[in-house]
């Protein structure tokens, strides 16, 4: 079945078999040595995107989501591949729509999208880290304006890496549906991606179904396709930086995993 991983999938795929995992990439917002300069905010690095409890309940993305929906979705700020204005659906050269109509992506891509709109604040959270309760409710404090104080974080680090912006317009396109059956420009979704142009290992994914994510019942393409947000470390095949890829990109083998030329 297409897309039979759920949108959770793109947060839960393990990364113990492909590279060194989240810790000290830059994904660890908690300890930024790898922007030049050692800063520990809280000691705990999941914390920027996930909570075990008191999480955005409304968010249908990822599990247990420690941030709102990207601040660019309120505002409808989103241009798409193939559109000109935002707040509109987008379409491929091909004519497939991309994103709904109101020209928002998917949940499962809006879970990168909630740090990389360039809107949103990276260190905003739902529930900020520590331990305590309150009176009443489920006993747990939580918050929906937490501020994780980071001056380094929010000052230098975001300023200018991992920044999308809200014009998706000259980005690969996500929130748009995989062919089914394949066409003379796509591989068939339950191709196996080592018979591409370079063998290895992906991460995550052993066919191009298994890249896909579904939002009601349809298979579709999203940030999670080509990147791995828990492995930001190195490909063993080629022992390069993949900047979270799901594979290496040598020969264009993340490319042509999915397109045929």
């Amino acid at each position: 079945m297409l897309g039979k991983k759920i949108a959770a999938g793109i947060l839960l795929a393990s990364t113990t078999l492909w590279g060194a995992g989240i810790l000290n990439s830059p994904h660890d917002l908690s300890l930024t040595t790898w922007a030049g300069t050692a800063t520990e905010d809280n000691g705990e690095t999941c914390v920027y995107c996930h909570t075990p409890h008191a999480a955005n309940p409304s968010f249908a993305g990822a599990p247990l989501w420690n941030k709102d929906s990207a601040a660019a979705t309120a505002n409808n700020a989103f241009v798409l591949y193939g559109a000109t204005v935002a707040g509109t659906q987008g379409a491929t050269i091909a004519g497939t729509a991309v994103g709904n109509t109101g020209g928002v992506v998917n949940a499962p891509s809006m879970a990168c999208l909630s740090c990389h709109d360039g809107v949103s604040a990276v260190n905003s959270v739902v529930n900020a880290p520590g331990a305590g309760y309150s009176a009443g409710g489920d006993g747990l404090i939580g918050s929906t304006a937490a501020t994780i104080s980071d001056a380094l974080l929010v000052s230098n680090v975001l300023a200018d890496l991992g920044n999308a912006g809200v014009d998706l317009s000259n980005d690969h396109p996500i929130s748009v549906p995989y062919p089914v059956g394949g066409t003379a420009a796509t591989n068939p979704a339950s191709l196996i991606l080592s018979t591409t142009a370079l063998a290895g290992t992906w991460a995550g994914a052993s066919t191009i179904d298994d890249l896909l994510r579904t939002t009601a019942g349809v298979a579709y393409v999203e940030c999670g396709s080509c990147h791995d947000p828990h492995d930001g470390a190195t490909s063993y095949i080629l022992n390069e930086s993949v900047y979270f890829l799901r594979t290496s990109n040598n020969n264009s083998a993340l490319c042509v995993g999915c397109h045929e030329k």
